[in-house]
């Protein structure tokens, strides 16, 4: 039997319109896209004549049925984030509801090569051609895709530029003391007269004054936060919500004294326009009295020390102690001696005649059975007791606790020459960076290698001299930092202390803060209290070294006992130095 071959002609499975009706054989699917990057007036002027033009161009033609016109207007092209036209537009193509794209050009398209050949490829492998009316080109069009390539990368290129472009005409900016400020910086406006000025708002100002007086008086940012929200403040972003990191950036906001600090955060990708905090990525600018303040120089000051010792005195600590450290007198301050973990404060309504209040190892209440803290929990009363009693023992009484206290920060004070050997070190470091500088410079115009093997050592060496300057430059600003936090510390001594003995319902949170560094429960009868001389006596350290600490010689220590209903409670303390 002879063999018999049919060639079967392809048959284009039948296409439909949104409402349903058929589409004609020679009929095409069509969807423009447009894309301005900006919305200065000449560039929407241009997003409209693009619309307008596609709109009249696949108009006139019969075989065009128009699906609908995509537009994103001031819109970047180098990602797809932010640009919800693009994304729906690619969403219908592989709906199956658009044949063909037209637009006006590859970087009106993307400007991203990745972005541009993947979703080319994606929808040429559905059918969905893809046509640039510049450049000429088809997506379809099996000799085009070099050329399409090329013209990809061209447009990231661009991209590159341009972005180079923003970023000189921003440090520009920069030098000029040109703030860069959100438009919703709480407490200021920029100056519409003057691009280098900023215009209080008097009416947050006083929202920004009031937080930091609170601040200055050792409120913390939770409590601070919920007295904002009570008074019915609303935020920078015009929100009821006042969150910790809401407060500790107008906290730390140099704009607020009147200060300038330019390029806080950099662009590290042109192509994602990822932003981060700049540490030591490029040059910053800071300006001093650029602009008029709503905080005083001092209560800035002030507020920054405050900031700097909170946030060393609970480093490592965690989250949730550091959340409630600053809501009640004690809150944050007793440290576990088995596990080192803060102790929280919690309501016990079992086991007792009536509800009591109790601190609880936050060791024993996070952690899973297996991890559990064995510490035994400890009434807040009569901790409050013998707290005040240590205070006023100390401070009051004008002990030996106190003299050898004040005598340890008063000579931690004296070290006013820190600056001055700063200053010298930092002279040191610039004078070694230019010598690094000629180093590497002979090194490249050599061409002896014995040379080149001399160069290398004296570089390696000087490496070695300059990262030693840097460790030792910021061990003294951490030692000038404690020594303003010595002075601050004296000044809390005698301002929030007073005249008056303390009792447990006049004890204050700012008190505990300025008298104590912290108080180690031992057990549920024993206490060590450690009073603060700014040596490295953070969180961290005092969880380190608790096991040495209670060994300590004691300064004083004595007795205090709560009468209870069935049995009274007895409390042991010791005060140590750190």
């Amino acid at each position: 039997m002879e063999r018999e071959i049919q060639v079967i002609a392809p048959t284009p499975k039948p296409k439909f319109l949104l409402d349903g009706s058929k589409l004609l054989p020679n009929q095409k699917r069509v969807a423009a896209y447009c894309r301005v990057s900006s919305d200065k007036d000449e560039q929407l002027n241009s997003f409209d004549n693009q619309v307008d033009e596609w709109r009249q161009r696949l108009a006139n033609d019969p075989n065009v049925i128009l699906v609908d016109i995509y537009a994103d207007e001031g819109i970047s092209g180098t990602s797809e984030e932010g640009r919800l036209e693009f994304q729906r537009m690619i969403r219908d193509a592989k709906a199956g509801k658009i044949d063909k794209i037209v637009t006006k050009s590859i970087s009106r398209f993307a400007r991203n090569i990745q972005t541009s050949i993947n979703i080319a490829r994606e929808l040429k492998a559905i059918g969905v051609e893809i046509y640039f009316d510049n450049e000429h080109i088809s997506t379809l069009d099996p000799s085009s895709e070099m050329l399409f390539t090329i013209s990809a990368i061209m447009a990231q290129e661009e991209s590159r530029h341009i972005s180079d472009n923003v970023k000189w005409t921003f440090n520009k900016k920069k030098k000029e003391g040109v703030p860069m400020v959100s438009s919703n910086l709480l407490g200021y406006r920029r100056d519409p007269n003057n691009e280098k000025n900023l215009i209080i708002i008097p009416e947050e100002a006083a929202i920004v004054k009031e937080i930091f007086e609170l601040y200055v008086q050792d409120v913390g940012t939770n409590e601070i936060g919920r007295i904002m929200q009570s008074k019915g403040y609303l935020t920078r972003r015009k929100g009821t919500k006042w969150y910790n990191s809401t407060i500790e950036g107008i906290i730390t906001n140099e704009k607020y004294c009147g200060d300038l600090l330019l390029q806080k955060s950099v662009t590290i990708d042109f192509l994602n326009h990822k932003r981060v905090r700049n540490e030591g990525i490029e040059e910053q600018v800071y300006i001093k009295n650029n602009h008029e303040p709503i905080v005083s120089r001092e209560i800035w000051e002030k507020a920054q020390l405050i900031y700097a010792r909170n946030r060393e005195k609970f480093r490592g600590a965690n989250p949730d102690s550091r959340k409630y450290a600053s809501q009640y007198p004690l809150s944050g301050m007793l440290v576990c001696l088995k596990c080192g973990d803060t102790f929280k404060r919690r309501h016990w309504t079992q086991g007792y005649p009536t509800p009591r209040i109790m601190f609880q190892c936050n060791g024993y209440v996070l952690n899973y059975a297996e991890d559990k803290c064995g510490a035994k929990p400890i009434s807040e009363d009569i901790v409050l007791k013998a707290t005040t009693e240590v205070i006023n023992r100390v401070y009051f009484d004008k002990g030996k606790a106190l003299t050898k206290l004040m005598n340890n920060i008063a000579l931690h004070t004296e070290a006013g020459n820190i600056q001055e050997q700063i200053d010298d070190l930092k002279r040191q470091k610039e004078s070694l960076e230019d010598e690094i500088s000629d180093v590497i410079t002979k090194k490249q115009n050599t061409m002896d290698e014995i040379e080149k093997i001399v160069l290398e050592k004296q570089y390696k060496e000087r490496i070695i001299d300059y990262r030693e300057l840097d460790m030792k430059i910021s061990e003294l600003e951490c030692k000038a930092r404690e020594a303003e936090l010595s002075k601050l510390r004296l000044l809390d001594m005698s301002k929030n202390i007073g005249g008056q003995r303390l009792t447990a319902e006049t004890l204050t949170k700012p008190i505990v803060n300025t008298c104590l560094q912290a108080i180690i429960v031992v057990n549920r009868h024993e206490l060590v209290f450690v009073l603060p001389n700014n040596e490295k006596a953070n969180y961290h350290y005092i969880k380190e070294k608790r096991a040495s600490l209670v060994e300590h010689t004691p300064l004083l220590e004595g007795d205090v006992t709560l009468e209870r209903r069935f049995r009274d409670e007895h409390l042991h303390y010791k005060v140590v130095l750190v």
